[in-house]
């Protein structure tokens, strides 16, 4: 009964902190986009040698103003869905402190990946970003990155569990 009830409390600490993570990016005032929208345009910048400048409400923006790189571009849902499912889907292999650790695991990796996968994505789109279709391109290639890692990370988490060939890792 006690593990039912812990069980509980971590999935609803899950939920929680998912539906917080949407919240917060979706209501995150200007200084906390800007922040985290810097490593997207930082990156851009690199790769293409294109100075992006941040616009108050906007997001960073190419400055011929071709493209901007906003709110909606950074993957919250994606990096909520690949948190929720690490978390809820390995967490019967921990116990006890070891379950905090996945959940702060699952969180950190989550986001690492989806900054990865994100810059990326507006990377790969940029040269398209003229097209006629440049909406269905970018949500396409999204699309398909963001399933590719989902199937990638649950693959590898669920390797590395069974080479470790115990119930409970912890």
């Amino acid at each position: 009964m006690k593990v039912k009830l812990v069980n509980i409390a971590y999935y609803f600490l899950v939920v929680l902190v998912s539906v917080g993570l949407i919240y917060g990016v979706n209501n995150a005032p200007n200084e906390f986009l800007k922040v985290l929208l810097y490593f997207h345009a930082r990156s851009v910048e690199v790769y293409y040698n294109l100075p992006m400048l941040y616009i108050n409400g906007i997001g960073y923006t190419a400055n011929d103003c071709t493209f901007t790189i906003g709110r909606e571009c950074m993957g919250t849902n994606f990096i909520v869905l690949m948190f929720s499912m690490n978390a809820c889907m390995f967490t019967s292999h921990f116990e006890g402190f070891g379950k905090l650790l996945w959940f702060l695991i699952s969180l950190i990796g989550a986001a690492a990946a989806g900054f990865l996968i994100n810059s990326f994505r507006i990377i790969a789109s940029i040269p398209f970003v003229t097209h006629q279709k440049f909406v269905l391109l970018h949500s396409g290639l999204g699309i398909s990155l963001y399933f590719a890692a989902l199937a990638a990370s649950y693959i590898f988490i669920n390797t590395l569990i069974r080479r470790h060939g115990r119930e409970n890792i912890y």
